[in-house]
């Protein structure tokens, strides 16, 4: 009819820029949303025909004029056929300390993503770089070998709360340290953000969440990746896990860890870093609260030596020498399922070493398959057992 014309020549006219511009359309669902909503048109039902090819054509202007606009930052696909997430933290206690960036760069076939400790969040919402090699370059190196990256930062202070109080309890503190951490992101090319609060006061559990809520209100729209690191616990009573509010946390975080390790360690009596039945039991706590496609467990690369003169952290290759130097056999504890071994050093003082290998992982990587969550973060990339990494393709991948 008379009528229609004008919409007809709208139409042809459209189909034809459409035409010319859509090899620069990206090719996937959300990109072509985040398109169409740049344009004010959403792409969902009841929209006319019309509508959305004038939404192709000003998208693929978008594109033309600036090139990448809407497009969201997303983890790599994971290397696993099970679609299990591998993520490793990257650390460097000194200037020439290389540990974890020659793991990563020797795993990239296993690891989807790496979380860098580079950052640290202080009492007035600034936040320092702890240094270490060229973050630019590890970056750069990462993306290339298609991993994400997600800038960890801790709190200053873990041995007192003081600090972590004065943020998370006032606003305007909490947007100083969300405009920093963005800052950093943005110098670093980042994927994402890793949140490693610790010692936090139990009287801060809300507080804790505003944070979250205000730091995924900033960062999600602009498409990176919120993730958060927690406490293990079994119930509300403990103190230094009593700010982690699970179900909270979830609904702002895409991925939570929690740090599935330390049962054992500087503050008690020698045992082992993460007995499978503590490990399980935490994690059928965290999964009433978390979904399972948003929980990931953390693995440890390391364990602790135990003497009269106190207790030292021990990456796996030095548990391995101090066996070898003292002729001691490790020994397997079936309960537990972890290693473990007893010298005596040449000042005659007695140790009990604990340490976590491919053997006492292997049953942990059962659990993520048993529960079916999302993924493990080993702490840290460097210290662990080279045997690890078969035993990650292994359990994590289809047989």
């Amino acid at each position: 009819m008379p009528g229609h014309k004008p919409v007809v020549i709208w139409i042809i006219i459209a189909a034809i820029f459409v035409g010319a511009f859509v090899p620069a359309i990206p090719a996937n669902a959300s990109a072509l949303s985040n398109l169409l909503g740049q344009t004010g048109i959403s792409d969902s039902g009841g929209k006319s025909f019309i509508n959305i090819l004038l939404g192709l054509l000003v998208g693929s202007l978008l594109n033309k004029v600036a090139p990448g606009l809407g497009d969201k930052i997303t983890a790599p696909d994971a290397r696993t056929s099970s679609g299990k997430e591998v993520m490793g933290f990257y650390a460097e206690w000194w200037d020439t300390d290389t540990s974890s960036y020659t793991s990563m760069a020797k795993h990239v076939d296993t690891l989807n993503t790496i979380v860098p400790f580079w950052a640290t969040l202080h009492a007035d919402g600034s936040v320092s770089d702890r240094g270490g090699k060229d973050h630019a370059a590890v970056a750069n190196f990462a993306h290339q070998s298609n991993l994400a990256a997600l800038l960890m930062v801790n709190n200053a202070g873990l041995s007192t709360a003081t600090g972590i109080h004065n943020v998370l309890s006032d606003s305007d503190l909490r947007a100083t340290a969300i405009n920093n951490l963005e800052s950093m992101l943005q110098k670093y090319h980042l994927d994402g953000i890793n949140i490693d609060f610790e010692t936090i006061p139990p009287e801060d559990r809300d507080n804790l969440t505003a944070f979250m809520r205000e730091l995924s209100a900033r960062l999600k729209p602009q498409g990176y990746v919120v993730s958060i690191d927690v406490m293990p616990k079994t119930n509300e009573l403990n103190d230094i896990s009593a700010a982690y509010d699970y179900r909270q946390l979830a609904a702002y975080a895409d991925k939570i860890i929690i740090m599935t390790y330390d049962n054992h360690g500087e503050w008690s009596d020698p045992g082992p870093v993460a007995g499978i039945d503590w490990v399980e039991n935490n994690l059928k706590y965290a999964l009433q609260f978390i979904p399972k496609n948003k929980l990931y467990m953390g693995l440890a690369g390391y364990g602790y030596d135990w003497s009269s003169n106190g207790v030292e952290s021990i990456e796996f290759h030095e548990a391995i020498d101090l066996a070898s130097r003292y002729n001691a056999i490790p020994q397997w504890d079936d309960t537990s399922k972890s290693t473990y071994f007893r010298y005596t050093d040449d000042g005659s003082v007695t140790h009990t070493v604990w340490f976590e290998n491919n053997q006492s992982i292997k049953y942990k990587l059962d659990l993520v398959n048993k529960y079916d969550i999302a993924g493990v973060a080993l702490w840290k990339l460097g210290q662990e057992d080279p045997g690890d990494w078969q035993m990650i393709k292994d359990k994590l991948s289809k047989k």
